[in-house]
C-alpha cells in the first residue's frame, strides 16, 4: 500500500468530514464509494469512524453552543464564568488564520467511561496557545486532559472524564 503525505491525509480527512457535515444522514457505503472515486483509495475502518463522530459531535456542540448564546443573552446581568475553552476559542478566532481552516478544540460529551480524543487542527501558533493553555490547566490541577499527539498542524487531547 502506497504512504500518503500528511498534507494528503488531512485533505482525505476533511474531505470526508466536510461529507459527513453536509449529509449527516449519509451511509456508509456511499460515503466509503465517495471517498473511493475521489481519491482512488480505500479508508480504514477506524479512521472513517472516528471521523463521523467527530462530525457528529461537533454539530452537537454547534447546537449546545446556539443555546448557550441564547441562554447568556437572557442572563447578561451575571458574572461571566472563568472558562478557560471559551477564552481559547476567542483567541482562535480572533487570530489570522493564514488560509488555513482551524477547528477549535470541543468539549467532548460524557457517553460513557473511558478517555475521549479530540483532533484540532490548526496553524502551528494555535497550537502552541492551545498547548500552554493545557499545561496551565494542568499546573492548576486538571488531571484529566493531557496532550496525546501533536505535529507542527495537528494536536490530539485526551480528557478522561470523571
Amino acid at each position: 500500500m502506497a504512504r500518503i503525505s500528511q498534507d494528503q491525509a488531512q485533505e482525505r480527512h476533511a474531505f470526508l468530514l466536510e461529507l459527513f457535515r453536509k449529509q449527516p444522514d449519509i451511509s456508509r457505503n456511499e460515503a466509503m464509494d465517495a471517498y473511493k472515486d475521489k481519491f482512488g483509495a480505500s479508508l480504514n475502518a477506524k479512521t472513517f469512524n472516528e471521523l463521523r463522530e467527530q462530525a457528529l459531535s461537533e454539530a452537537d456542540s454547534a447546537e449546545e453552543k446556539a443555546e448557550e448564546t441564547s441562554s447568556e443573552s437572557e442572563s447578561e446581568n451575571e458574572t461571566p464564568a472563568d472558562d478557560a475553552a471559551s477564552r481559547l476559542k476567542a483567541v482562535a478566532s480572533s487570530e489570522p488564520m493564514n488560509g488555513a481552516s482551524a477547528q477549535p478544540a470541543k468539549k467532548p460529551k460524557a457517553k460513557g467511561a473511558g478517555p475521549k480524543n479530540v483532533f484540532v487542527d490548526a496553524s502551528q501558533e494555535q497550537l502552541q496557545f492551545l498547548e500552554r493553555v493545557v499545561q496551565q490547566l494542568q499546573e492548576s490541577g486538571a488531571s484529566n486532559l493531557r496532550i496525546d499527539h501533536s505535529t507542527d498542524r495537528w494536536m490530539v487531547l485526551t480528557v478522561e472524564t470523571k
